[in-house]
């Protein structure tokens, strides 16, 4: 998957929902970027039609294959008028999921989707919906091209020397995100690199690459959340990096302020 294919899948369901005969739309996805699609299309669609993604962990060739249950369960959370008005759902082993808060935890086992801390919002057992909650953080940032920025995500790792970062900004992307550690801390030689490319007009976010938790710019070393904040780079609160390169692809088409881009991760459902 990739932008275009995001865009093409936007223009889809919403020549899809725009149908009055249609009450829902199921999507069918690979799980490897089933969250990162998921979320493009929470933040773009506003419709309170449900919009379920669904997947397999197992190939349909195993005896042991969970495709088609939970092809039915999506069909059915579809058609259940519980499902109105909650954003983007993800459906897996039985369990549902807001799209802001889903992702992969696990190569293989059939639960390998949670939601984090933040919880899954319910369930469909043989044939039965029930939900425990509701998704508390919902955005929407409209379309407004017909192609995305370009984003991209470089790691921190000890020893990383931010030579990766300097060449993402020679190859022309507009936006990065920084999956930092902790609670959002790089080197001194990534500090260094990242405030380079912010002084050449590259919009810098800082993630962390530990999944639970929030990005908290507490620490004044260099390289430390609150030194990358006062140096100009946004806090990614509680998105993923995979999550928050989304967020920021879609922010990047109106605007590079920086201040106004970080109202949209401002507004990201920190602690829901």
């Amino acid at each position: 998957m990739t932008p275009a294919h995001w865009l093409t899948l936007h223009a889809a369901i919403l020549e899809a929902i725009g149908n009055p005969e249609v009450s829902a739309v199921v999507v069918s996805h690979g799980t490897d970027t089933l969250e990162e699609t998921a979320f493009f299309l929470d933040l773009t669609l506003k419709t309170s039609k449900p919009i379920i993604l669904v997947g397999a962990q197992r190939n349909a060739s195993e005896a042991d294959s969970d495709g088609a249950r939970n092809l039915l369960n999506a069909l059915t959370l579809a058609v259940a008028s519980e499902a109105q008005n909650k954003g983007v759902l993800v459906v897996m082993n039985e369990m549902i999921h807001a799209a802001r808060h889903v992702e992969k935890s696990h190569t293989t086992r059939v639960d390998g989707f949670s939601s984090g801390e933040a919880g899954s919002l319910g369930s469909v057992t043989l044939g039965k919906v029930v939900f425990f909650g509701t998704p508390i953080a919902q955005q929407t940032i409209p379309l407004q091209r017909n192609t995305m920025p370009t984003v991209v995500i470089v790691a921190m790792y000890a020893g990383a020397d931010g030579s990766l970062i300097d060449a993402a900004a020679l190859s022309g992307a507009q936006g990065i995100v920084i999956q930092g550690l902790g609670c959002g801390n790089v080197n001194q030689e990534m500090f260094t690199a990242i405030q380079r490319v912010i002084a050449q007009g590259v919009t810098v976010v800082i993630a962390t690459r530990v999944p639970n938790g929030v990005v908290v710019p507490i620490y004044g070393f260099m390289g430390g959340g609150a030194t990358l904040k006062h140096a100009g780079a946004i806090i990614a609160q509680n998105l993923s990096p995979q999550k928050a390169r989304v967020l920021l692809m879609l922010a990047l088409q109106s605007t590079s302020d920086s201040t106004e881009i970080a109202r949209h991760f401002d507004n990201s459902g920190v602690g829901n």
